[in-house]
């Protein structure tokens, strides 16, 4: 598929997101800081980057600035994934570079069709009604344990330039 720069300092979401978006065939690099990211994206070129915010050293706002000024990461899609639910949080990730911006907790099907959507364009399966759901059993094979479904206190919020 694509290859995706996942930026989280949890150690555990990291691992979760890199084995969901494996189960979907897409080629996984991972940073648990800004620095590391920055790094990163010196020895590789992701398709796309998903970018939590609050990271220890270089914060993620700073962190997507840094990377826009990097030659050939002008248009690279990235996704913020933040807790941090406020307008100013949202508005500040946009003016910082980033295109989209997801609400955690993180819906997968939908990260999962956006992040197919970025990459492959609009005959892909593009809403969430149409995606096929992750199976459970990746998630229990990974973390040994059976996922609970909880209740999402609200839909996550996507915003496009």
């Amino acid at each position: 598929m694509g290859t995706i720069l996942v930026v989280e300092d949890y150690d555990d979401v990291r691992r979760m997101l890199k084995i969901l978006l494996e189960s979907e065939k897409f080629r996984v690099l991972e940073a648990a800081t800004g620095s590391e990211a920055l790094e990163v994206i010196n020895d590789e070129h992701p398709d796309a980057i998903l970018m939590d915010l609050a990271l220890p050293g270089i914060d993620g706002f700073e962190t997507i600035r840094r990377i826009r000024a990097i030659d050939g990461f002008q248009n690279t899609p990235i996704v913020v994934l933040s807790a941090y639910t406020g307008v100013s949080t949202y508005e500040t990730a946009l003016r910082a570079g980033s295109n989209y911006v997801m609400a955690k907790p993180i819906d997968f099907d939908d990260l999962s069709a956006l992040l197919k959507d970025i990459l492959f364009g609009r005959n892909r399966r593009s809403s969430k009604y149409t995606c096929a759901p992750i199976r459970r059993s990746v998630l229990s094979a990974a973390f040994g344990t059976k996922p609970t479904t909880a209740p999402r206190p609200s839909p996550e919020l996507r915003l496009s330039l």
